[in-house]
This record gives structure tokens, sequence and C-alpha cells, in this order.
């Protein structure tokens, strides 16, 4: 009786401790270091979705759409369904192509072009230029 006892307790005692280290591991938090950029990437996606779906809600955009006769609908359905690699693009695309953007450049030229004329007697705007006569 003795040794049936023994092996009770010791069955249990396995047992409880086999149980204890189960539900320890399974409730262990899994902890690893995320980089700032990894957060960025994470949600930027998310952030670029929306600003395109914003874009697609504007009056002006949605009147130029159904002009040229496509669906607002339709195209916010076509931009759900794009994956993170091209919604990504095209706001990059969208930011990079704006109108107007190169201003020093569009300076640089009417200086030039005023530059030109003065030179050539057809103004007299800039006082150190000297007419070609």
């Amino acid at each position: 009786m003795g040794i049936l006892r023994a092996a009770k307790k010791g069955m249990a005692l396995a047992l409880v401790s086999q149980l204890l280290l189960t539900t320890q591991m399974a409730t262990m938090a899994q902890a690893e270091m995320l980089s700032t950029e990894a957060a960025i990437d994470k949600y930027a996606s998310h952030a670029d979705r929306g600003y395109l779906m914003d874009a697609l809600q504007r009056d002006d955009v949605q009147a130029a759409m159904i002009q040229e006769g496509v669906d607002p609908a339709e195209a916010e359905a076509r931009l759900a369904a794009l994956s993170d690699a091209e919604v990504e693009a095209l706001v990059m695309q969208m930011r990079n192509e704006t109108a107007g953007a190169d201003i020093v450049g569009t300076l640089f030229t009417v200086f030039v072009i005023l530059l030109v004329t003065d030179i050539l007697c057809f103004t007299r705007i800039f006082s150190f230029t000297r007419c070609a006569r």
C-alpha cells in the first residue's frame, strides 16, 4: 500500500509540474525590439491609403471622374484592391508631380528672358546691362 501511495503522489506531482510549465509557456509574452522604421512602415500604408481615399472623396475629383466616365464607387473599390507597394508608388507619384512645384526654375527662366531682351535693347529693366547696338 505504501508503494501505491508513493506512486500516486509522484504521478500527481509530475502532472502538476507539467501543467504549470505548459501554462507558463502558453502565456509567456514574446517581445522583440522594433525599430522606428519598422513601426513607421507598418502604419505608412494605412496613412497612404487614407490619403488617396480622401483625395477620391473630394467633389472636384469626383466630378472629373464622372466627366471621364469613371464610376467613383468603382474607383474606390479598385483603390481598396491595390497592394501596399502600389499604393505607396501612387502616392509618391502624386507628391512628386505637383503642378507648379519648380518655382526656382520658372523664376530663373523669366530672369534669363528679361536679361536677353535687355541686351537686345527691347526692354530696359536691369541697370547692369548694356545695349548690343
